[in-house]
């Protein structure tokens, strides 16, 4: 039976051993919650925790498994996760977009170069107000924010006042009214003539709907013109 009152010794060398067999076994780092060691019967990194926490059995205190794992593996800490700024997750987006021709996404993956950091830790971050960020936002508002990049999620409202003048200038730059398939919007790189028809056919982005870009154009334009 295992002597709870005089335990063996541990050492940092040992605990990195089990944890190292515990990611080769499972694919992830132990934590204090990961139940027994696999490689050591009677031991549990619960167990662990407060040896390293309190300083029993030999080992100095005032650590823990994942301070250890942090110091020792590189492995990300999130209790104690580095501060981060707007303007170093901008630069981030910057060089995604640079490699791979897209803005990130939270669900872009990895942040090559920042190990530990991905787009969804960031997005999490900026949403919560964790680490420094002052919260109730996103990588999309960011981006929407500095970079003028669309946010699929809230886009802006329209105004049909402003549809009529996109589509005069079109008419003046073609000599013919836009229509569903006439692409991006000149003066809005943003927007697509389909999107336009599409807000105006379903009620979208604060326009009552029950209309298309055609009858828009037709009725609106018409109405506006003495």
């Amino acid at each position: 039976m295992r002597n709870t009152s005089d335990l063996p010794p541990l050492t940092v060398e040992q605990i990195l051993k089990w944890a190292d067999a515990h990611f080769e076994r499972t694919g992830k780092w132990p934590k204090a919650k990961s139940g027994l060691v696999h490689d050591a019967p009677g031991e549990t990194w619960s167990g662990i925790e407060t040896a390293l926490q309190g300083g029993g059995r030999q080992l100095p205190g005032s650590s823990s498994v994942a301070k250890l794992l942090h110091e020792h593996r590189e492995v990300r800490n999130r209790k104690n996760a580095p501060k981060l700024t707007e303007a170093q997750i901008l630069a981030w987006a910057d060089a995604h977009r640079e490699r791979t021709r897209e803005w990130p996404t939270h669900l872009s993956g990895s942040i090559p170069g920042q190990r530990g950091e991905t787009w969804s830790s960031v997005n999490h971050a900026l949403m919560r107000g964790r680490r420094g960020l002052p919260g109730g936002c996103s990588v999309a508002d960011l981006l929407a924010l500095h970079h003028g990049v669309r946010n699929v999620g809230n886009p802006p409202k329209l105004i049909k006042n402003q549809i009529i003048a996109w589509a005069a200038a079109h008419k003046a730059r073609t000599g013919e009214w836009p229509r569903v398939l006439s692409g991006a919007i000149l003066e809005c790189p943003n927007e697509t003539w389909r999107r336009i028809d599409n807000a105006l056919r379903y009620g979208l982005r604060g326009l009552p709907g029950g209309s298309s870009l055609a009858r828009s154009i037709k009725d609106d334009f018409e109405a506006s013109t003495p």
